[in-house]
């Protein structure tokens, strides 16, 4: 994604980036660099300059096009939480700050900014949002290819509700795509214990990492659920790789941010529930959503009276070669 481009769609959507932070936080473990002390344990800091792209008061959060900071990662435009409510209502767009970035294991924020030079009025770039899908758009017959190393596509889950998330199997932190597999998990297993809704959901965990998440290495991961499976979960949850050329696509209709950094990738939460008529039923950019709430969504996805409401108002789309 172009840079420009980037600060552009992060400026709106900042709630998708909470595992980003997270993930900057395990850049800084990587580097290994001496740091000041901190009231955390395992905090580190490091210098960072930069402008302000924008901020936002209500969500404590700075958005920051900053320059390479030594020990920690390249040149890039990122948000920031910001702890101190009124340091952050002192700035705006355009303002060129110095700053330290904490970071521990867990989180990472901004402390002691300082005003280096003061932004002119009028300095936010316009904004445009990600592309978000939307309940009744018809989705792409995107092709990938699963654990097995066979070519599938979207396609061939139409007759059933199909849940569709996006991880990568290095991700370091539980909390975040390790979780959102456990999650699958579980709904594999409750939905085994309901036949109804054992033949009518279907799962799908799409890695954006295909370089590193070839059919073996899914496969193996895969396994690592089976305690909570029950049995090996293949026949209703596939792991694939979105090929290059159709990540890109992919992404882009899922909204999916995803960019690498220092062997560490960087990216958004996107969860979907499509119908058994292939259009979207609902979509999370996040991950507040429980198992419960994908298994009800499926199963309303399901019912007749779902399947005319989301026809009416299916949104055609350009088909993916």
């Amino acid at each position: 994604m172009p840079k420009t481009e980037s600060k552009r769609d992060m400026a709106r959507q900042w709630p998708r980036f909470r595992c980003a932070l997270f993930l900057l936080a395990f850049t800084a473990l990587l580097a290994g660099c001496s740091a000041k002390s901190s009231s955390h344990a395992d905090a580190r800091r490091y210098h960072l300059a930069g402008k302000i792209v924008s901020v936002d008061t209500a969500q404590g959060i700075l958005l920051v096009d900053h320059e390479a900071i030594p020990g920690f990662m390249d040149a890039m435009t990122m948000p920031y939480p910001v702890p101190d409510a009124a340091a952050l209502a002192a700035l705006a767009p355009g303002d060129e700050i110095s700053a330290e970035v904490v970071v521990t294991s867990a989180s990472g924020h901004l402390e002691n900014i300082v005003v280096t030079k003061k932004g002119p009025p009028g300095a936010a770039p316009a904004a445009t949002a990600m592309h978000e899908p939307e309940p009744g758009e018809r989705v792409p017959d995107f092709a990938l290819i699963n654990q097995d190393g066979k070519r599938i596509r979207l396609s061939a889950f139409r007759g059933h509700a199909l849940l569709v998330t996006f991880i990568y199997t290095r991700c370091p932190f539980p909390n975040y795509c390790p979780l959102v597999s456990k999650n699958f998990a579980q709904i594999y297993a409750a939905t085994r214990a309901q036949p109804a809704l054992q033949s009518e959901i279907h799962l799908l965990s799409v890695s954006f990492d295909p370089a590193h998440d070839t059919p073996a290495v899914l496969r193996d991961y895969a396994a690592t659920f089976r305690q909570i499976t029950g049995e090996s979960p293949f026949g209703r949850w596939e792991f694939a790789a979105a090929p290059p050329d159709e990540l890109k696509k992919m992404a882009d209709f899922f909204g999916l941010y995803y960019n690498a950094q220092n062997g560490v990738i960087i990216h958004s939460l996107s969860t979907a529930v499509i119908s058994p008529q292939g259009v979207i039923y609902k979509w999370y950019g996040d991950g507040k959503w429980t198992p419960a709430d994908l298994i009800a969504d499926a199963a309303q996805a399901s019912k007749p009276q779902a399947a005319a409401t989301t026809a009416s108002h299916a949104v055609a789309v350009v088909p993916q070669n």
